[in-house]
């Protein structure tokens, strides 16, 4: 199953740190390991909600129990990842 899902997020780097809100797809997929249990998979991460005054440059945003890189550049948050990598996933029992 595929749904949408905002993200409450913190982004470091450009030596700030802040909250932000993201938008990211979430997969729920049969795990890899055997054992029958479901995962959350998210990818296409994008940042929507942060402090105008960050300065452009790379940041580091974390959800969860994952992390990637992202882009301000000109104001406008890029991710560093192309569509088909996988951003993390976590158990669902």
């Amino acid at each position: 199953m595929r749904s949408v899902v905002r993200l409450r997020g913190w982004l470091r780097g450009m030596d700030r740190e802040s909250a932000c809100v993201l938008l990211a797809w979430k997969e729920t997929v049969r795990s890899e390991n055997g054992t029958g249990a479901f995962q959350h998979v998210y990818s296409r991460i994008q940042v929507l909600d942060a402090p105008a005054d960050l300065p452009d440059g790379e940041y580091q945003v974390a959800f969860g129990h994952q992390q990637l890189q992202v882009t301000r550049r000109r104001g406008l948050w890029l991710s560093n990842w192309n569509d088909k990598q996988e951003t993390g996933r976590s158990d669902v029992a």
